[in-house]
């Protein structure tokens, strides 16, 4: 049968073509589909160097079947463990991707307090700083951020204030320039606390309470901090507390850095909520004026040398 179709091909069979040496195509067509199986099978076995089959018209499931059945024992093992492999990779990031979302929503944020956090619970390292400023209760509140990066649990957060004190008591050597800290999950982070003198507005650290957020409130860059309702509460409730316990002035007002200085601090975002505050000082209030000149205060008739409480090692360390 194969020599007569080989010799004798008609329309209606399958056809060989002889090519240079042992080579053949077979040109199977649809018509006669028991036919073109055996002229399939006697084909590979008679001539070995048989390359290439096509097979027009065949249905998918029966054209994988002849593929498979086509390659060595080695090239479907190697074909079945590449496939276990990828299939493997794919239900290992679905997981991983399901589990690491239940996982974030899962977190318990636990802190010491529900709102204050004071340098023992954030574990602060020991810093002498004990000068406290002569104007008490203090009128003007200054509001920063920190240009740095963003925590939004305890723990990071706790972590981050340790960060921002290392790098001013290593970089400027003093303790972390401002009296408190708000960190992004609404928390209130003790620094230098009430009374005692900033290092945060070069100028007005004697006579103010620095009151910085941490981030970078920025807008414009490829990634910045939005202040969140949460935030802006809870600075609220510490300025609130303040003025129960006696350290802020009832009357007190509240500028943003760069309204006493070439600065960008609090940054775009934050300085837009703050002006909304009952308490925010507009039209440049304080730019300009003495500690003596917004406390109504006679500066001192002196010849000595300058205080130490006047900024001695006070940068303006804010973008």
């Amino acid at each position: 049968m194969l020599c007569r179709n080989v010799e004798n091909p008609s329309d209606d069979d399958e056809t060989f073509e002889r090519n240079e040496g042992d080579h053949i195509r077979l040109l199977v067509r649809q018509d006669n589909e028991s036919n073109r199986g055996v002229l399939a099978t006697l084909a590979e076995r008679h001539f070995p160097t048989f390359t290439r089959i096509i097979r027009l018209d065949l249905p998918l499931p029966r054209y994988l079947w002849d593929i498979a059945k086509s390659t060595t024992r080695a090239e479907r093992l190697s074909c079945a463990a590449a496939i276990v492999v990828l299939a493997v990779c794919i239900i290992l990031i679905v997981y991983f991707t399901v589990v690491s979302k239940k996982h974030a929503n899962a977190v318990v944020d636990v802190a010491p307090h529900e709102w204050y956090i004071t340098k023992k619970m954030w574990l602060a390292p020991k810093f002498i700083n004990d000068e406290k400023t002569e104007f008490t209760p203090v009128k003007l509140i200054i509001i920063a951020h920190t240009v740095s990066p963003e925590c939004n649990l305890f723990v990071n957060c706790a972590a981050e204030m340790v960060n921002l004190q290392n790098y001013f008591t290593t970089h400027y050597g003093y303790d972390l320039p401002y009296n408190f800290v708000i960190g992004n999950e609404g928390r209130v982070y003790e620094g230098r606390s009430w009374e005692i003198i900033g290092a945060h507005t070069s100028g007005y650290n004697r006579c103010s309470l620095g009151l910085a957020f941490i981030g970078d409130y920025r807008e414009g860059l490829p990634s910045y901090s939005k202040v969140t309702s949460l935030q802006l509460q809870r600075a609220q409730m510490l300025l609130d507390k303040g003025v129960e316990l006696g350290y802020i002035d009832k009357d007190y007002q509240v500028v943003g850095a760069k309204d006493l200085a070439s600065s960008y601090s609090p940054g775009t975002n934050l300085y837009r909520e703050i002006q909304k505050w009952p308490h925010y000082a507009h039209n440049n209030t304080f730019r300009g004026k003495t500690c003596e000149e917004i406390y109504n205060r006679a500066l001192p008739h002196t010849t000595t040398s300058t205080p130490r409480t006047v900024e001695i090692n006070e940068t303006t360390t804010l973008l």
